[in-house]
Parts: C-alpha cells; structure tokens; sequence
C-alpha cells in the first residue's frame, strides 16, 4: 500500500501546486486539530458516540477516501481533453475534429464539477456525524489487510458471506492494482527513452486501478468493523489490528 499513499500524497501536493485548492474548497486555515486521518483515530475520536455512528462514519470515511481519487482521476481525464484540443489546433487539424475534441473537453469538465461536488457532499456529512472537521484532503490510505480474518463463532451468516465476498474483491482488485503498476513502471521507463508512449493514459489507468483498490479495501475493512460491532469488541482495536 506504500505506493497507494504515496499517490494520496502526490494528489494533496499537486492540487496545492496548480491551484485547485481552491476549486475542491479545501482550506488548511478551517482545518482542526482533531481531523482523523486513519479509521483508528476516527472511532477513536467518536468514542462518545453510539457504534451505529461510528459504523456509519467509516461507511462514508472509506467512500470519501474512493471519492478523493475518483477527483485526481478527473483532474488527469481534464488535463488529457485539454492537452488533445491544444495538439489538434497546433496540428491545424479539421474544424471538425477540433470542436469533437472540445466538446469531449466540456464533457470532462462537467463530470469533474460533479464529482468534486461528491466528494465535498460526503466531506460534509462526515463532519457532521463525527463532530470533526474533514476540510483537507485526506492522505493516508487504509491499509489493506495481510490475511483474511476469520469470522469468531456466533457472527451472524449474513456478516460471515459478506466478509468472504469481501475479501475476494480484495484480491482482485489488489492484483489488477499490482498489474496496473508494473504495466505503468514500463512504460515510464520507455517513455523516459523514446518519449513515444502515452504515458497519460498509463497514469489514468493506474488511478483507475487505484480507487478499485480503494473502494476494496475499505470494503473489507468495514466488514470487519460490522463484525466487532456484533461481538461487542472495539472497532478501534479490531481495525488496527488489520
């Protein structure tokens, strides 16, 4: 998962750089102290509230973690559209194609608009029921889990399908992001050599991949907060041991 956080932080940085800051409304200056940045310190935080609460802050805690990649994977879709229209005019390409082009560019930046206002819906509702404040973007990715943990007797069938359903997904989702990456790390490497490599849609593919992996995880790792939640056990506890 190191690479995965490693892109949770170039994303945070690389927004900073070309202003979108702004445009997403993440402010450092409305920023708490107290904002979590791992499910451990979430529940940890919520220790005042109900376990439906908290079971239902990580519900959104693990999408608004997908959604913040599903954005980067946006700013990369906008920045690929615009990049198409610019060589196409330098190209002295058909009016025709041009104006495809940038229709398709207006296209990507209406899905973006929504989806940044996603993740600011999910930012919000999560401050609310937590009581904390989720301003910034979020970096630490959670970790995925070394090994299937085994459901303690008396869990409820339901909860025992869904935890093996999970980490299937897990699986799946963890080798296509394992494959995406060793696809990307060449074609880096003939791109540094040949520059002929389109090596934008290698790093699109790879964010793909990534908020599958995301979404994957905090599957598996809610499960198992369900699960503690059912044996009365303390989901902080249970999840840090993941």
């Amino acid at each position: 998962m190191n690479m995965l956080k490693s892109r949770f932080r170039t994303f945070a940085t690389a927004l900073a750089g070309i202003g979108l800051i702004t445009a997403l409304t993440f402010d450092a200056r409305d920023a708490h102290a107290d904002m979590a940045q791992t499910d451990v310190a979430l529940v940890q935080q919520m220790a005042e509230a109900s376990t439906d609460k908290q079971l239902e802050a990580l519900e959104i805690y693990y999408a608004l973690h997908v959604s913040e990649l599903a954005v980067q994977n946006m700013n990369e879709r906008r920045t690929g559209a615009m990049f198409a229209v610019q060589r196409a005019k330098a190209d002295n390409s058909p009016k025709g194609k041009i104006s495809a082009l940038e229709q398709k560019a207006q296209e990507v930046v209406a899905e973006r608009t929504a989806k940044v206002e996603e993740n600011q819906k999910l930012r919000k509702k999560l401050s609310e029921i937590s009581g904390l404040d989720f301003a910034e973007p979020l970096v630490m990715a959670p970790d995925a889990p070394m090994d299937m943990p085994t459901a303690p007797a008396g869990v409820p069938a339901d909860l025992v399908a869904a935890q093996k359903d999970a980490w299937t997904a897990l699986l799946a989702a963890q080798n296509a992001w394992q494959e995406e990456r060793l696809t990307l790390l060449d074609a880096q490497q003939r791109y540094d050599e040949t520059r002929d490599v389109p090596i934008g849609d290698h790093l699109r593919a790879m964010t793909l991949a990534e908020t599958a992996y995301a979404k994957a995880i905090g599957a598996c790792r809610l499960i198992e907060a369900k699960i503690a939640a059912a044996q009365g056990k303390s989901l902080a506890e249970v999840l840090s041991a993941l």
